[in-house]
């Protein structure tokens, strides 16, 4: 039943608690509960939106992607989360050949999207009355891979429970998260990551702080009861050490989605002690393994171990450095063999954690010596007035 149903498990257990915190103001869980109702039955009688449609969200970081997202999937819909800082060209361009029954967007991006014929524009408080037909049939998210061979392609997330079980347990013993516990995003929600984050707010009850802007040091300027966990990117990260001097009181980092440089691993562990967590994973094999505060002290810039039913190897068998393939239950399209491949090159440290080392198909040979330029870069960035390579 997806996220609609996460959302509702999270009204009746916490209705008063706050769910989102964005621009718009506060939400708690049974106020986004009913506002996705209402968008949903206004969708169903404006555009009839129902079991098998196929719709396009194109929004910042705010409550209208959630609300839509529950909303659409609560009729049955199938959901394409997309980009939302692109030009007409780039959306027309992504859009083609795609059979799109309904966009709805924020206001910003109106005079972009002329081209497509059927669009809803969301506002705070779009929504009707009435009442919702019973669905049997889930809606599910299609989810756009990141197009390094050029053309994203769309990959249906629908995963069934007993799938999902192992990874989140894995999750749920590894990371910092707790009931209630707020969640500061600096990233966009749109990605596979931004989802899982959402998806994991839901379950736990936990107030998620959102801004168009990925500012970290503006997302946590926002006092409250409770220091928070940071979901982030590496990028920012280092943006965020750059300009910050005090540290505010986080549970813990959470990063993923880019490699992370020892050079950086080392600095945010000594800026806010033993808190920093690295994911590894892609849109076609979900999480994949994870790295504790305790691994990155010993190997800066790990991905750490697979996650609980997960198995990851490097290709060839006997290779320093090879190509990661993996296998589990969350993986998408595997070959003949069950395994399949990343792209990623890597290997394993003494301790057996999982060192990503750059892409496949960036290697250079010089004088038939394997170059991986990430590597490189590893080395470069460690020179003091060097500030980026």
């Amino acid at each position: 039943p997806g996220f609609f149903f996460l959302l509702e498990m999270a009204a009746i257990r916490f209705p008063h608690r706050e769910a989102v915190i964005d621009e718009f103001g506060v939400l708690t869980f049974r106020q986004l509960l009913e506002e996705a109702e209402g968008l949903a039955i206004c969708l169903r009688e404006r555009y009839e939106i129902g079991p098998g449609a196929k719709v396009g969200l194109i929004f910042s970081n705010h409550r209208g992607f959630i609300l839509s997202l529950a909303a659409v999937t609560r009729l049955g819909g199938d959901v394409m989360p997309l980009p939302p800082r692109l030009g007409k060209a780039q959306w027309e361009s992504l859009l083609q050949g795609r059979r799109v029954d309904l966009l709805i967007h924020e206001a910003e991006v109106s005079h972009e999207l002329d081209f497509f014929p059927s669009k809803m524009e969301w506002h705070p408080g779009t929504h009707s009355r009435g009442r919702l037909p019973r669905v049997t049939r889930p809606g599910q998210l299609v989810v756009l891979t990141s197009g390094t061979t050029g053309v994203s392609k769309g990959i249906r997330r629908n995963p069934k429970l007993e799938e999902v079980l192992p990874v989140t347990w894995g999750l749920w013993e590894g990371l910092p998260l707790a009931l209630h516990r707020p969640m500061v995003l600096a990233i966009p929600l749109f990605h596979g990551y931004g989802l899982a984050t959402l998806a994991l707010s839901l379950f736990l009850g936990s107030p998620l702080r959102l801004a168009r802007r990925f500012d970290i040091e503006t997302l946590l300027s926002r006092p409250g009861p409770e220091a928070p966990v940071l979901v982030t990117v590496p990028t920012l990260l280092w943006r965020w050490l750059q300009k910050q001097s005090d540290v505010p009181a986080l549970a813990g980092i959470i990063t993923g989605s880019a490699p992370l440089t020892p050079s950086l691993c080392e600095k945010i562990l000594e800026k806010v002690g033993p808190k920093l967590y690295n994911l590894y994973g892609s849109t076609e094999a979900g999480v994949v393994s994870l790295a504790s505060p305790e691994m990155l002290q010993w190997s800066p810039g790990c991905v750490g171990r697979p996650l609980p039913g997960n198995e990851v190897r490097l290709r060839p068998a006997q290779a320093e450095v090879g190509e990661i393939e993996v296998r589990g239950p969350l993986v998408l399209q595997p070959g003949e063999d069950g395994w399949r491949r990343t792209g990623d090159l890597g290997r394993f440290d003494e301790k057996g954690s999982l060192l990503v080392c750059g892409r496949s198909d960036s290697m250079i040979v010089s004088g038939g010596e394997n170059v991986y330029p990430h590597e490189l870069a590893e080395v470069l960035e460690r020179f003091p007035r060097l500030a980026d390579s």
